[in-house]
């Protein structure tokens, strides 16, 4: 089975989703997709000095690899946990330097505790071992906010200890694929959450 962040996160946050797409269900777009991919074209141009944006400009930070396109085979990676293939695509690359970037949009900007605690980031260190750094930048959802609300970058190391959370939350999660526990989050038998993220194509409507 392939797996990815997404779809397991799913498990995790809101489980009947896990079968909405593996069923092949299509999940709609929305307007908070739609925004991360323009904060992410912008902020991706501008460290890999493709295109360098004035609302950005205090962010000096250089990935010479970063997207280019959906699915950028260069900024790809994959490794297997058991039978399991583990894929996912880091948003910049930097070899040289041993680091990694990750870019989050929201109404809200993370902290550097909550990047720290995140298991994607954990994840991604355990992709490639020789990597020793993450960069995080984090910025409003509108790039118009960009010049009263500035985008913030922050780093931290990559340690075993990430290594290790990340490799443990990746066998809990297949154990729960495994048991086949995916309505947990269903009121008899239906979807009652306003924010699904399949919306009118979850088939538990």
């Amino acid at each position: 089975m392939n797996l990815s962040y997404s779809s397991l996160n799913l498990l995790h946050t809101c489980p009947h989703n896990w079968l909405n797409k593996i069923m092949g269900y299509e999940q709609p777009d929305n307007i908070y997709f739609q925004e991360g991919k323009i904060c992410h074209r912008i902020i991706q141009d501008h460290v890999a000095r493709i295109k360098t944006d004035k609302a950005l400009k205090h962010i000096l930070v250089h990935f010479p690899i970063v997207e280019v396109v959906d699915f950028d085979p260069q900024c790809k990676f994959s490794f297997k946990v058991g039978d399991h293939i583990f894929r996912g695509f880091y948003d910049g690359l930097d070899w040289k330097n041993k680091r990694f970037l990750e870019i989050k949009s929201s109404s809200t900007l993370w902290t550097v505790g909550k990047f720290q605690q995140a298991i994607q980031r954990k994840i991604y260190a355990l992709a490639n071992p020789i990597l020793e750094e993450a960069y995080l930048i984090t910025c409003s959802r509108k790039p118009s906010d960009w010049t009263t609300q500035l985008p913030k970058v922050f780093k931290v190391p990559l340690t075993n200890q990430d290594r290790e959370e990340a490799l443990t939350w990746i066998k809990d999660s297949i154990k729960m694929i495994e048991a086949g526990e995916f309505t947990s989050d269903l009121v008899d038998g239906k979807c009652v959450d306003p924010r699904c993220y399949w919306g009118a194509n979850c088939q538990f409507k």
